[in-house]
């Protein structure tokens, strides 16, 4: 009478135990082959990577169900596998590497531009199974990157490969499912910035020089107001064509980047000189020009030294 209560005990536990199972592990690592046309209006570039594959597990293939979680245009993916079946090595372990070839994507916070710090990452998770039956983890020898990988107007970091367990909200409407699951995800990721010296000559230089300009209408004798109003307006054009040539190559978001805080310091710097100039132009008809144009040249003096402090702790803080 109890060997059948002892045989359902000993199925319990193995059920039990398959239950509770450690989830199969499967090595991962890449080689980032090429980065390229890092897209800002789209927050897309292009990638070409060379991703491997160690398991133990027969009935896994995970390059086969992996399942890529930021691409861009994924019509124009491709994908490679090096070898028909995975390679088998003499300690059992499977092995595979596959080539990715497309557009990813990753918003990106232009909040700094052109001093930004952004990273281009690639995201990939098994859309089969979850992180209690299948978990990624980083080879010894993660991520390497060609000696040749270049992107032109950028600096590269060190790339770094990382696994964590994501989880979703939602039951995708399977009703087998109780609660939200978590899938493992691999995330490569490059860091990548702008030399500053390069865009500061690029995009300030040319604002520094506008400045100056405008400045130099207050050292117009003021029965020449055409002239000086003239510099004025045409500062301010110029700041007006400047700005739009900018905003042309970047997405319209819902903050100001810090160039455009820039040109909001320069509108500001030559709408006040044009209004110093009507203030002396209308003293100078009432016999008080001299006095008004010692003013006015102290006025604006004092503000082109505010512009530029502020100026300079404002790219010291981007």
């Amino acid at each position: 009478m109890h060997a059948p209560r002892a045989v359902l005990g000993l199925l319990a536990a193995a059920l039990s135990s398959a239950a509770h199972a450690a989830p199969a592990r499967v090595t991962v690592g890449a080689y980032l082959n090429d980065v390229q046309s890092l897209d800002l209006k789209t927050h897309s570039y292009a990638a070409d990577v060379y991703l491997w594959f160690r398991w133990r597990d027969p009935k896994l293939n995970p390059a086969a169900t992996a399942e890529f979680m930021n691409p861009n245009e994924l019509w124009g993916h491709a994908r490679t596998l090096s070898y028909d079946k995975p390679v088998r090595f003499a300690d059992g372990e499977l092995y595979q590497v596959m080539r990715v070839q497309g557009r990813f994507t990753s918003k990106m916070d232009l909040s700094s531009y052109p001093f930004d710090r952004q990273v281009i990452a690639v995201e990939f998770e098994d859309h089969r199974l979850d992180v209690s039956e299948l978990e990624f983890v980083a080879d010894a020898e993660s991520v390497t990157r060609s000696p040749e990988l270049r992107l032109p107007g950028y600096a590269l970091g060190e790339p770094r490969l990382s696994v964590r367990s994501r989880s979703y909200p939602t039951s995708f409407g399977d009703k087998r499912a109780h609660a939200a699951e978590g899938y493992s995800r691999v995330r490569l990721e490059v860091p990548v910035s702008r030399p500053a010296l390069t865009y500061s000559v690029k995009l300030l230089l040319p604002i520094a020089c506008v400045i100056f300009c405008a400045a130099l209408m207050v050292l117009f004798d003021p029965k020449h107001v055409d002239a000086r109003v003239g510099i004025g307006i045409t500062a301010l054009l110029t700041i007006v064509a400047l700005q739009i040539t900018l905003n042309a190559d970047l997405p319209d978001v819902d903050y100001l980047v810090l160039m455009d805080k820039v040109y909001l310091g320069a509108y500001l710097f030559v709408i006040v000189g044009l209004g110093l100039i009507v203030r002396t132009t209308r003293l100078a008809d009432l016999g008080q020009g001299a006095k008004a144009l010692r003013f006015e040249r102290r006025a604006l003096s004092s503000c082109l030294l505010v512009y530029l402090a502020a100026m300079f702790a404002l790219l010291l803080s981007a």
